[in-house]
């Protein structure tokens, strides 16, 4: 078959490019409605096809919903790796990890992440999603562990703050738009910058 130098996509690319854009308008949906609110004909509607034309790459509204979490989850994950490769003090890292998760969230448009969305799933898949959780908030710990280890910030409860942080971040997905004033890279610097600094006047 020819491929047309790479100029032309072939089917494959198409249909993971339709399948890509289909999950950005349900994670919008669902954002904004909530999961049982949201309804697949809904969602074929705004995509621009029918609810059958649907059915083709997903085979319901809960593996529509377990791809957009699953989306959410490796912007975490690819946040985490990039972060594990890189050198520089645990504030560095901590900074870096958190910076690239909240830009690749806002690039790539995941789902808002709920229990309540996550128990509407099979228990192998809510323990799949649960699990990275927990992998990139043992790592947010540990990295603001040694960053209190280091002097870099003071002491703190660990475990609160990783969860204040991980929702701070989750919960760009309710309210930031493709069409926001701000771009994804500012947003991004805006938020690190209320993480780590606060809003209260240096003295």
């Amino acid at each position: 078959m020819a491929k047309w130098n790479g100029e032309v996509a072939s089917r494959e690319e198409v249909r993971e490019l339709k399948r890509r854009a289909a999950l950005r308008v349900a994670a919008r949906i669902f954002n904004e409605k909530g999961y049982h609110a949201t309804s697949l004909d809904e969602i074929a509607e705004e995509i621009g096809v029918t609810k059958t034309a649907l059915y083709y790459y997903f085979k319901n509204k809960e593996q529509l919903l377990y791809e957009c979490l699953r989306l959410t989850y490796d912007c975490g994950q690819t946040a985490r790796l990039e972060t594990e490769a890189r050198g520089g003090t645990a504030l560095e890292r901590l900074t870096h990890l958190y910076s690239r998760f909240i830009q690749l969230l806002a690039q790539e448009r995941g789902a808002y992440t709920t229990m309540a969305n996550i128990r509407v799933l099979p228990q192998e898949r809510q323990e799949e999603l649960l699990d990275r959780r927990r992998q990139l908030d043992r790592y947010s710990r540990m990295l603001l562990s040694q960053a209190v280890s280091e002097g870099a910030i003071r002491p703190i409860d660990v475990r609160i703050t990783s969860n204040y942080f991980l929702g701070a971040v989750n919960w760009i997905l309710r309210w930031y738009t493709e069409g926001d004033e701000r771009s994804a890279d500012e947003v991004s610097e805006l938020f690190l910058d209320l993480l780590i600094n606060g809003i209260s006047v240096r003295q």
